[in-house]
């Protein structure tokens, strides 16, 4: 028997393993899906609460995935151990796939393949393997010590509205964790609404949403900013791409709902729950507001803000503030006739082509979704493009419908949430894989675009 259990071993390590490590575009979709079937299987145990399988793992991918959509009420269908076991579930999937494969490499002293470290030196802004592992250690010192500082503050402001300590540390520590990584979960069966008044807690989290949204952007770059060292291109398209998203995204939905959804609010609450639900689109999913009867002008930001997302290697989804920028700064350029440079470097055509290619992926997986749930689900159809945007973002707000889908419509939300999270690196790792420096030079096509 032993022999036997070692033979199954050597050949998980040297085939199974090796096969899955060799490249980043293997390891991101099989460490994922292993993660949300073991998250369902814990999920659908007594011990955990009372789901069928299938919503156990919904709710297993849906925090894996960290989006945050649910089919069931997880304050009544979780037990207390089921939502902490969520709540791990959130804090693996929101590190980020390509920091906990590094962190794992470096631990086990295995030898990165070239690809993988390519991979990780780009995504952490770092020119070789030790500046990859500095940036890791720093990014998970930055990762929980954030997510302390809020749990500190929600905590003292939980325990003071309950008067209760162990609701307080309850409430604020899953909260922490979900906010940090934009994983729209909470406690409370009105997800934040009851608290949509309450600006520590408004503000605490939404401080959470965007540290996390922007995680190794930030931590690697904090220590350059507090050096007066130069910051790179990268980081500066990160920055001033969020600000502009959140500024240009609290306007919209100021204007769209100040006499609809925020009609009962003073003009504070509806500046405070225009900016939460500005940062909430992209990619965090927590409502403070009922969504389920906005404007068509709020509904077309919170889309536009959900398919933009967050930044690379963070928590977030979407298909990056980096791929956005990329065109943007693309266009304009073209426009004015200038060079396509940003901060006195040239943008790379590679770069473009894969964020074309990104975008292009992307956005034809959501369009087979959206159909899929149109041509099968008795539902309001914009309410169903709303809910696949969602998942395809991982952002996890709702216009109401999760709840009413049938099984089949639970599955192509499912698929939706785990292709959303994986398929955009798997993308950039495949091209980065493939993409030949070195091109042939052939005649070039004309080809009218108009």
């Amino acid at each position: 028997m032993e022999r036997f259990a070692k033979r199954l071993y050597d050949i998980f390590l040297n085939n199974i393993y090796a096969e899955v490590v060799k490249s980043p575009v293997r390891i991101l979709p099989v460490t994922f899906l292993f993660l949300c079937l073991l998250g369902g299987i814990l999920l659908y145990l007594p011990f955990s609460g009372s789901m069928h399988f299938i919503d156990a793992l919904f709710t297993s991918v849906s925090g894996v995935c960290v989006t945050g959509l649910a089919v069931n009420d997880i304050t009544q269908k979780l037990t207390t151990f089921g939502q902490f076991i969520l709540m791990f579930l959130i804090q693996i999937g929101g590190l980020g796939i390509m920091s906990i494969s590094s962190i794992i490499f470096l631990v086990l002293g295995k030898k990165m393949s070239v690809v993988y470290e390519k991979n990780a030196r780009s995504l952490f802004d770092a020119d070789s393997k030790d500046e990859v592992r500095e940036s890791l250690f720093l990014i998970f010192k930055y990762t929980f010590l954030v997510e302390f500082i809020g749990f500190i503050i929600l905590f003292s402001r939980f325990s003071y509205i309950s008067h209760d300590l162990l609701f307080g540390f309850k409430q604020s520590i899953f909260l922490a964790v979900s906010a940090f990584c934009n994983a729209g979960f909470a406690l409370n069966t009105d997800n934040l609404i009851p608290y949509n008044s309450d600006i520590v807690i408004i503000l605490t989290v939404a401080f959470l949403i965007i540290s996390g949204g922007i995680a190794p952007v930030m931590a690697v770059a904090l220590p350059k900013f507090l050096r007066r060292e130069k910051l790179s291109p990268v980081i500066t398209i990160v920055f001033n791409t969020t600000i502009f998203l959140l500024l240009s995204g609290t306007l919209l939905f100021l204007i769209s709902e100040y006499n609809g959804i925020l009609s009962g609010m003073n003009f504070v609450d509806k500046l405070l729950n225009s900016f939460f639900n500005s940062v909430s689109a992209r990619t965090a999913g927590f409502s403070s507001v009922d969504l389920s009867n906005i404007s068509c002008g709020s509904y077309l930001t919170l889309v536009f803000l959900m398919i933009v997302g967050g930044s690379p290697g963070g928590t977030a989804g979407g298909i990056k503030t980096t791929t956005f920028a990329v065109l943007v700064i693309t266009c304009f350029n073209l426009f004015a006739g200038k060079k396509n440079v940003v901060r006195n470097r040239e943008i790379a055509p590679e770069t473009i082509y894969k964020a074309i290619s990104l975008i292009f992926v992307y956005l034809s997986v959501l369009i087979i979704s959206v159909i899929l749930l149109a041509t099968t689900q008795i539902l309001p159809h914009t309410k169903l493009a709303f809910e696949a945007v969602s998942a395809m973002g991982t952002v996890g707000l709702s216009m109401g419908v999760t709840p009413y889908l049938d099984s089949f419509g639970k599955i192509v939300i499912i698929m939706t949430m785990f292709l959303g999270r994986v398929l955009p690196a798997m993308i950039i790792c495949y091209l980065n894989l493939n993409i030949n420096e070195f091109y042939l030079n052939y005649p070039k096509a004309k080809i009218s675009l108009t």
